[in-house]
């Protein structure tokens, strides 16, 4: 089995799609983002991963990766689509699956006997086996007889993506043990990290309960911020300390949660079963709500700058991605916090500096953007961080006398911990939330 055909060509499939390639499969690509596949035959990335365009160019050169906007049949199909809210507006969120039912009937006009279909998605649980039997109904083939089909869900993190599809362990639930097997057999030709064999619901499961673990830990995060917050005490030091336990591994709070699984997974468990995730849906509200505090804070500080000589105060919000270094938008709560601060410009003068997307990447919603650190610090009144991206890290060389500092995702404090050409003043109380800092050119 040396033909893959990779279903979806997003920040998954795609270095999915190359890192197969590199590993001794022929790899066809599909997607229906004409644009995308434009792009790639180019040899240029349509997303932004560490060593992606280097990798890209040389299996698109030695023609190990094809890609286009036609299926091509193949021994393995593997389908990384996106996932997202069907109705996103609703109490309890539920998944679309269009995208996965989509890629079922595509990969049964050209399904032959004994292929293998892994899916890689994120989906609720029980929907592989749906997957699987639309494809049944479609090729007009039995399923696990004549074709098999896994769930493996991806567990990689954005910006160590090829690191992470080789090193990590997997998770193969097969419908059947032949699915499994083969599965295996595939992972194993590219995967250092150990394969563990489960069932199809088992595997779907495990997915969902490793980011809603992790949403549950970031929302207790949060909740100390605030708590710490109120009473001067700095929240990042105060994690910082209580990880000190060697039993106690309290994640960074933030402006919020974003991203394609953190922000979304939990929902899929709260959907299927919501007299039973009391507590997850509990994160949920107070991750969800956490840019809206943002925006309270904002506001109540630039209502204090307003002087005679500041009638107009200018706010700059450093960051909009929904995590640091990376170009993914999805469900980021900087996005949303910038996008609500943008619609009030009668108050203030409102700018972002977003060093990872280019120029026309925020076409159409009406930001006023910088792309020089220094020139945007020294304009601005107010400086939000949002996003610790490892270029503001620069901003310890700068002079913020006079600037009022929130920073809702620990980079002065971090920068402060490295005391790296940084001499910074944050009073008494540590807190450095609405404070005026001084720091040395």
């Amino acid at each position: 089995m040396k033909k893959v055909s990779v279903v979806g060509l997003g920040y998954i499939g795609l270095p999915t799609a190359i890192i197969t390639a590199q590993n001794g499969y022929q790899v066809y690509g599909f997607d229906v983002d004409l644009s995308k596949i434009e792009k790639i035959n180019k040899a240029i990335s349509p997303i932004i991963e560490n060593g992606i365009e280097n990798k890209l160019k040389s299996v698109i050169e030695n023609k190990l990766l094809t890609v286009s906007g036609n299926i091509k049949q193949a021994d393995i199909f593997l389908v990384a689509v996106p996932t997202p809210f069907l109705n996103s507006d609703k109490k309890i969120k539920e998944a679309d699956l269009s995208y996965v039912f989509s890629a079922a009937k595509e990969i049964s006009k050209v399904l032959v006997h004994g292929n293998l279909v892994i899916l890689e998605s994120t989906v609720p649980v029980g929907i592989t086996l749906k997957f699987a039997r639309l494809i049944e109904k479609e090729s007009g083939f039995k399923l696990s007889k004549d074709f098999y089909v896994s769930h493996c869900p991806e567990r990689v993190l954005p910006g160590r993506i090829f690191e992470e599809l080789v090193s990590n362990d997997r998770v193969i639930g097969g419908i059947c043990q032949t699915a499994s097997e083969l599965s295996k057999n595939f992972y194993s030709s590219f995967v250092s990290g150990q394969i563990y064999i489960t069932d199809d619901k088992t595997a779907e499961m495990v997915k969902l309960a490793e980011n809603s673990y992790r949403d549950l830990n970031i929302a207790y995060a949060n909740e100390l911020s605030l708590m710490a917050k109120s009473i001067g005490v700095d929240p990042f030091k105060l994690i910082e300390l209580a990880n000190k336990h060697p039993r106690v591994n309290i994640l960074q709070p933030g402006c919020g949660v974003g991203g394609h699984c953190i922000a979304v997974d939990p929902w899929f468990l709260i959907q299927a079963f919501p007299k039973n995730s009391k507590v997850l849906q509990a994160a949920r509200n107070i991750n969800d709500s956490k840019p809206d505090i943002v925006i309270k804070n904002v506001l109540n500080a630039v209502a204090k700058i307003i002087k005679p000589d500041i009638p107009r105060p200018r706010v700059l919000a450093l960051g909009l991605t929904f995590k640091p270094d990376v170009d993914d938008l999805r469900g980021s709560p900087a996005l949303k916090i910038a996008a609500e601060l943008n619609r009030k410009r009668e108050l203030f003068d409102f700018a972002v500096l977003e060093p990872n997307l280019g120029e026309n990447m925020l076409d159409g919603l009406g930001f006023k953007r910088f792309y020089d650190l220094y020139e945007s610090v020294k304009w601005a009144d107010l400086i939000l961080i949002l996003v610790k991206h490892s270029a503001f890290y620069e901003i310890k060389n700068f002079d913020l006398k006079n600037k009022v500092v929130i920073d809702e995702c620990g980079l002065i404090y971090k920068l402060y911990e490295l005391k790296s050409q940084f001499n910074l003043d944050f009073g008494v109380d540590g807190n450095r939330d609405h404070k005026n800092i001084r720091g040395n050119q």
